[in-house]
């Protein structure tokens, strides 16, 4: 008669679902900071930014012109550069959720501030368009952050 295992060997899945477990949301704030910080620094260089434009042109509009040009480009690029560093801090996961919703919430108003560069027609979203609703998956993530406050150590 065969004895049932004591121990037993932890199968793949489960390996890869406690990894996921514990490296998800570090590596989610990574991600995203790294991008935040990349397209952040950007901003800082005149046309180094193919955003630069339509976020001079949002800063503006959303600010009655009391910021433009290179400054709306700077206050942006500084805003996108301080959440990388929240997310790359690994710390206030509710602050850096709000910061990121914020974020996407400030960053989605050209789809109502210029629709006719957004818009083509119903649903047709504009290259610019589509790289702006893209932000649904930031919010998405900012969810999942601030869902991890009871697990940071």
């Amino acid at each position: 008669m065969l004895r049932p295992e004591t121990t037993r060997r932890e199968s793949t899945e489960e390996r890869v679902t406690r990894f996921a477990g514990d490296a998800g949301i570090p590596l989610l704030r990574i991600g995203l900071g790294v991008v935040y910080l990349w397209f952040g620094v950007l901003k800082l260089f005149p046309g180094g930014s193919p955003a630069q434009d339509l976020v001079e042109r949002t800063v503006s509009a959303l600010t009655f012109g009391i910021i433009h040009g290179d400054l709306a480009r700077l206050s942006a690029a500084i805003t996108e550069i301080g959440i990388a560093l929240v997310l790359l801090s690994f710390r206030a996961p509710r602050s850096c959720a709000v910061l990121l919703i914020g974020h996407v919430v400030l960053v989605s108003t050209p789809l109502v501030l210029f629709p006719g560069e957004m818009w083509s027609g119903p649903l047709q979203a504009s290259f610019q368009a589509q790289y702006i609703l893209k932000n649904l998956v930031t919010v998405a993530a900012a969810v999942v952050i601030a869902s991890s406050h009871s697990r940071v150590r």
